[in-house]
């Protein structure tokens, strides 16, 4: 079997991968505070490389993913616990993974006070615990981020930056790991009140990738039925 197919079949499956997170993409266009990521691509050579003539096989793999940091549009809500973060800034909240960022501002109450991000996770204030406010409140958040309850402060959210924003990890639409992205620091970028942040997926171009992305996945399946087809001629006893 010639060698040439396994590197093909690497090729089909970066391309579903690639595939999957345009998908994804695609389907947040209009998710508030979505960021979406494109794919990463590295040639990997085999390991018997010294003793094949060429230099080895050389393989395609989608090694990761990086952010587009680029900001979504904002629009108007007029309603306070709505907030627009800086350009690189985000919400630090408690997952059962642990601590996790966002760039959804829609914030909500919970029935016990919980500050919530709309994912449903605790807003995670400077003190590192979950903000707490009694509902019965009127409640506001203010530029400086300190969180208002009939107008007086009685706390600050967690509001973050990373050195390299487009190395963090998605996890799912709205959250954010760490990944490569450097160690949270504290942010001193005001906020807007009574504004969000659009997708910043753009669904022309999401289509156009996705279009691109299929007929590149043909083309790799295309070079596997080849690499069959001269395969089974060649391993094909002809009758007598």
């Amino acid at each position: 079997m010639s060698h040439g197919i396994y590197a093909a079949l690497s090729g089909a499956v970066a391309q579903m991968s690639a595939l999957d997170q345009t998908a994804t993409n695609v389907a947040n266009a209009s998710t508030s505070g979505f960021r979406a990521a494109r794919p990463i691509f590295h040639e990997m050579i085999s390991r018997d490389a010294g003793k094949r003539e060429g230099g080895g096989v050389r393989y395609t793999a989608m090694t990761g993913t990086a952010i587009d940091a680029t900001p979504g549009q904002l629009h108007s809500t007029g309603r306070p616990l709505d907030v627009a973060l800086g350009p690189n800034d985000f919400l630090a909240v408690t997952t059962a993974r642990g601590e996790r960022y966002t760039r959804a501002g829609s914030l909500q109450i919970g029935a016990d006070g919980t500050l919530k991000a709309i994912s449903g996770d605790a807003v995670l204030g400077e003190d590192g615990k979950p903000v707490k406010i009694d509902p019965a409140t009127t409640l506001g958040i203010a530029p400086d981020g300190a969180v208002l309850a009939n107008g007086a402060p009685v706390g600050h959210l967690r509001v973050v930056t990373f050195a390299k924003p487009d190395a963090l990890q998605s996890q799912g639409a709205m959250l954010f790991d760490v990944g490569g992205a450097g160690a949270p620091t504290l942010s001193k970028e005001r906020l807007q009140v009574g504004v969000l942040e659009d997708s910043n997926a753009s669904p022309v171009r999401g289509m156009t990738d996705l279009l691109q992305t299929s007929r590149m996945f043909e083309a790799v399946q295309r070079t596997i039925e080849a690499f069959n087809e001269a395969d089974r001629k060649v391993l094909t006893v002809p009758s007598k």
